[in-house]
Formats: C-alpha cells, sequence, structure tokens
C-alpha cells in the first residue's frame, strides 16, 4: 500500500464506489485516510459465491441463471450512466448473496481497474496506467482491452466481458481456452 500508484488506485476505486447507488454493486459505507495518510473504505460485506459457483452448487435452470444475469445488467448500466467503466467482470466479481426474503442477489465488486469515461477527476493524486500493461482478465477481456493499443476503450468492453460471463453461465467453460489466451 505504499506505492503512490497502488494509493491513487486505492483511492480512485474509493470514489467510484461511492458515486453509485445501485442494489447490485457494493456500498461504500465509510472512507478516510489513516493518521499516517494511507486511504482506507469500508465497504458492504458480501458474503456470497461467484456468480458461476452459485448457478452450478444450486442448479439453477436457465431461466434462473438469466434472472441473475439481469441483474448485473442493470448494474453495469448504472456504472455506464454514472461514467464508469469496470474493466474486469468476471465471475469473482460478482458474487451472489441472499436478501432477507431469501432470494439471491448478485453484487458487483472490485472496481480497482474501473475507468471514468466523463470529465470527472476521480482523484488528486496522478494515475496513469502504462503503455503496454495487461489491465483486467484474459479470459474475460475484449479484443480491443488485450491489444493494448491506441484505441481506447469504452462501455463495449464491458459489454464484450458481460458475454463471456453469458456464456459461461450458460455452457460452463469460457469461449476461449484461458491457458491458450495466456
Amino acid at each position: 500500500m505504499d506505492t503512490k500508484n497502488v494509493i491513487a488506485r486505492f483511492e480512485a476505486e474509493r470514489q467510484t464506489l461511492a458515486l453509485m447507488d445501485h442494489p447490485n454493486v457494493a456500498r461504500v459505507l465509510d472512507a478516510g485516510a489513516t493518521v499516517s495518510g494511507r486511504p482506507y473504505f469500508v465497504m458492504e460485506l458480501v458474503r456470497g459465491l461467484k456468480i458461476t459457483d452459485y448457478c452450478d452448487q444450486k442448479s439453477l435452470s436457465t431461466s434462473e441463471r438469466l434472472d441473475l444475469f439481469i441483474q448485473v445488467c442493470g448494474a453495469v448500466q448504472h456504472a455506464h450512466q454514472k461514467g464508469i467503466i469496470h474493466r474486469d467482470i468476471k465471475p469473482s466479481n460478482i458474487l451472489v448473496t441472499t436478501s432477507e426474503n431469501g432470494s439471491a442477489v448478485p453484487k458487483i465488486i472490485d472496481f480497482g481497474i474501473a475507468k471514468v469515461t466523463t470529465g470527472l477527476r476521480l482523484t488528486d493524486k496522478t494515475l496513469f496506467t502504462a503503455f503496454d500493461m495487461l489491465i483486467g482478465t484474459p479470459a474475460y477481456m475484449s479484443p480491443e482491452q488485450a491489444e493494448m493499443g491506441e484505441i481506447d476503450i469504452d462501455t463495449r468492453s464491458d459489454i464484450y466481458s458481460m458475454g463471456v460471463l453469458l456464456y459461461e453461465l450458460l455452457t460452463g467453460t469460457t469461449p476461449f481456452d484461458t491457458q491458450e489466451l495466456l
């Protein structure tokens, strides 16, 4: 936690989460800095399983899997409307918990590498993505994100990742072999 890059990313994630208010996005409850200046945030504790494990363990039908996926789509749309691209949508960043009435509730977590598309500056600390630095998870990453070229990614990159997630929810595997991608 002592490098400027890590502190800046942490601060950006805290501020990103604070911008959102959606039942399927983990909420920030408090934030600040310690006496030594290290940022912190307190967020909702999401006790749950990654979405693919939840679906498999509960033997959910295709319809039930699609119902969960639609909730995730609403959360991603909310983030996009706030000008936030998650950039790492994958099963382990979508945890499924149970509400008080017993229904399944997916929650998107880990906005640590999110990108803001509006003119809003999230932090006063300089934060740049290094050139030729792979950001995200290859099996769920859009081609333009994986290329690390001059094409700036936008919300379509998250939509691509959502397609990979949907494919996995319905078939039990990703469209491309993870080891081959690496």
